[in-house]
């Protein structure tokens, strides 16, 4: 384990991959979730001849790495905690698709953690590739951390 949550997490730090099988299911209930109605995300279409993977679909993989690499990060299981974060900016380039059946391996490391304004904000990327190597999506993040109001927000 790299951490207890994302906050605990330091520059140079490298995420043990994972590994998983991407599903229909996981397709469907992702696009359904962000209201994509696209076609190629429930089935099998023309354009592609197999169902795809939302591209966006990083972001849950941004979650299952966390929960994998940081003992106390659950908010896919849907724990609550008090302090709340902000994906505050992130750049995804889609290399190639990813269809069912493929195995995905997700890796990444940290880039930077800072302070700017009294705010703390960690910056990581991601990877992810299928089991044989292709490129699937590179992904870059700058999270605001341990987000809290203060007076100046509170009054503005």
């Amino acid at each position: 384990m790299l951490g207890k949550t994302i906050g605990d997490l330091e520059p140079g730090d490298v995420f043990a991959p994972i590994r998983y099988t991407l599903t229909s299911f996981m397709c469907t209930a992702y696009a359904h979730a962000m209201e994509d109605p696209t076609e190629c995300y429930y089935s099998d279409t023309a354009a592609f001849g197999r169902q795809v993977r939302p591209p966006t679909m990083i972001h849950a993989d941004k979650m299952r790495l966390l929960e994998a690499n940081c003992d106390q990060e659950r908010r896919i299981e849907g724990i609550h905690t008090d302090d709340a974060r902000i994906h505050y900016e992130y750049h995804a380039k889609h290399h190639s698709p990813a269809f069912v059946g493929e195995e995905l391996v997700v890796s990444g490391r940290i880039v930077d953690k800072y302070v700017k304004r009294g705010r703390e904000y960690l910056h990581y990327e991601l990877s992810v590739e299928t089991s044989d190597g292709r490129p699937v999506t590179t992904y870059h993040d700058r999270t605001l951390l341990r987000f809290k109001k203060n007076e100046e927000t509170e009054n503005a």
